[in-house]
């Protein structure tokens, strides 16, 4: 069953033994669920961060190097998981290329070398680079696109959670029914906080708070249970475990 603010937020006032607004407003209380809500999806994504993972696609231009939201690249980016590019994007017989990060600490030379890395060790595939976060995040390719290209370059990437506002907006968390009550915990916690009401009633919250992030991290964390765990090779070279 999927849980709303406003199931939070009755939940919250339980804890409080509040039953209708008198020390805590709705707005108040939105708050507070919103801090805790970010808390426990932080906690979702240092072990299954896979989990929040969408796709989006966006154009290039001839000759420009970065790219930002004016080019169609999201402002909701926490993580980038894969970037793919295609540089001749209107040839039918032209495939993407998986774009490799580097720091641009790597390129010895300007930004703009147009056809060689010159220090990056990635010599047989495009990188790309970034900073910036939000409105303000940018990421750029090295080669430069030297062609324009409608929905030429996908991104893979871990999305920021826009804050809960209307009482009917749902938590994103897996299986919300077994962790939706952290959220409530943290919130609890914080608003006896207010004015010391409860500090020894806080500090029990907390704890339940830290016991179930903890729990949901360890039951999150093996998302694939077949098989057995393996170690996988992904700079292409023969590795020897023996050595």
């Amino acid at each position: 069953m999927a849980k709303t603010l406003s199931t939070i937020r009755t939940q919250v006032r339980s804890f409080l033994d509040e039953s209708s607004a008198a020390d805590w407003t709705d707005p108040e209380l939105n708050r507070l669920i919103n801090a805790a809500y970010q808390r426990v999806t932080t906690a979702v994504m240092t072990v299954y961060e896979d989990y929040y993972i969408t796709t989006d696609l966006f154009n290039t231009t001839a000759n420009q190097q970065e790219y930002g939201s004016a080019d169609g690249i999201p402002t909701d980016i926490f993580k980038i998981r894969r970037v793919e590019l295609n540089y001749d994007v209107s040839n039918s017989n032209s495939a993407p290329t998986r774009c490799l990060p580097i720091n641009m600490d790597e390129v010895r030379r300007d930004l703009g070398l147009r056809n060689a890395f010159m220090g990056v060790t990635a010599h047989s595939a495009a990188g790309y680079y970034t900073y910036g976060f939000g409105n303000s995040f940018k990421i750029g390719f090295i080669p430069i696109p030297d062609k324009t290209g409608t929905d030429a370059g996908k991104i893979w990437y871990v999305k920021t959670l826009a804050e809960l506002s209307s009482d009917s907006d749902n938590i994103d968390i897996p299986h919300p029914d077994r962790y939706w009550l952290n959220i409530a915990y943290g919130a609890s916690a914080d608003a006896l906080r207010f004015g010391q009401q409860e500090s020894g009633e806080a500090d029990k919250l907390d704890q339940k708070l830290a016991a179930g992030l903890i729990l949901m991290q360890e039951e999150l964390e093996d998302k694939i249970g077949e098989e057995s765990k393996t170690v996988h090779d992904t700079t292409g070279l023969f590795v020897d475990f023996d050595i």
